[in-house]
């Protein structure tokens, strides 16, 4: 969720071959593949709210493991939106196409990857092109959110279009905005969770939000994180199995809640736990501590391998 956070993903996966990135054609990002040839599964990886190609320094540990890996910008760089607002769901689309044609890409193996801003993006793409077929979404949101302004807004805006219409998104309210003045005030670490769940409290508006997940083409994972301090991810994705499973979901979807884990849990190494995190000269809480935060990441990372393998049979094909 925030710049340069997924650094520490370099010493928590290690290589198992070495990868090949280039610059896409299409769309903005960077493309890894391993270095070997042949056709292999691909993945999509969606950064959260610090915007540029973040997923850049995530995607040689995927190819490493096998898979053609696209980490796809979709704010914040030139050429993009300026800020998390409005962001049209077809950029994950130009990825999806520029995967597909690729010599060293089965097509029908694509999946797609995202944590906190970037699960959104990938619930909602997920829900959109059915040539996805396995989804892994990291303290995710599975309905619209508000935009991310800089600063004051006099109307709030969906972060997301689809043919240029805006996704229906739940607002923040009073309770969001009190939240960051009262941080900026007393100098004290921005705690964006009482804003969250003050929103979330309007049933209506996230039932109004809900991305149509059950046009997902394969399984999903949902991960959460237990002292998650930015959003509920528990409660997000038990709202996103239960709709799965109201809707009766022929794909075997699966969600874990990691014990006394926060936010950005996933890249948290002993050296990096990240537990809070500095942004535009504040502090910002993410929840959790060293110990849950390591062994967190350290169980996941295996459970998303795994997850791959069984949706997509990963492997190599001539």
């Amino acid at each position: 969720m925030f710049a340069s956070l997924v650094l520490a993903a370099a010493t928590v996966l290690a290589p198992a071959m070495p990868a090949n990135c280039t610059k896409p054609v299409t769309f903005t990002g960077t493309i890894c593949a391993p270095a070997t040839p042949g056709k292999r599964p691909a993945i999509v990886l969606l950064g959260g709210s610090e915007g540029g190609d973040s997923m850049a320094q995530v995607a040689p540990q995927f190819a490493a493991q096998g898979y053609v890996a696209a980490s796809v910008a979709y704010f914040g760089l030139p050429g993009l939106p300026k800020l998390l607002e409005l962001i049209p769901v077809e950029t994950v689309g130009s990825a999806l196409a520029e995967l597909a044609k690729r010599t060293d890409v089965d097509p029908n193996r694509i999946a797609i990857f995202g944590i906190s801003k970037g699960g959104e993006l990938a619930l909602l793409s997920a829900s959109t092109f059915p040539q996805i077929h396995a989804v892994i979404a990291d303290v995710p949101s599975p309905f619209g959110w508000e935009s991310i302004p800089n600063g004051p807004v006099s109307k709030p805006l969906s972060s997301w279009t689809i043919a240029g219409k805006p996704v229906p998104f739940v607002p923040y309210g009073m309770a969001m905005a009190q939240a960051v003045g009262a941080s900026y005030a007393q100098h004290k670490p921005l705690d964006l969770l009482p804003g969250y769940a003050a929103a979330m409290a309007d049933k209506n508006a996230v039932s109004a939000a809900m991305f149509h997940l059950e046009n997902i083409h394969g399984p999903m994972l949902c991960l959460a994180a237990q002292d998650d301090q930015i959003w509920d991810s528990p409660a997000q994705c038990t709202i996103a199995m239960a709709y799965l499973q109201a809707q009766h979901h022929a794909y075997a979807d699966a969600s874990q809640t990691y014990a006394g884990a926060g936010h950005i849990f996933l890249f948290a190494t002993a050296q990096r736990p990240l537990i809070q995190a500095g942004q535009n000269g504040m502090q910002i809480l993410l929840g959790g501590t060293a110990q849950a935060n390591v062994a967190a990441a350290q169980q996941a990372w295996p459970k998303i391998f795994s997850f791959l393998a069984a949706a997509l049979q990963a492997g190599t094909s001539p």
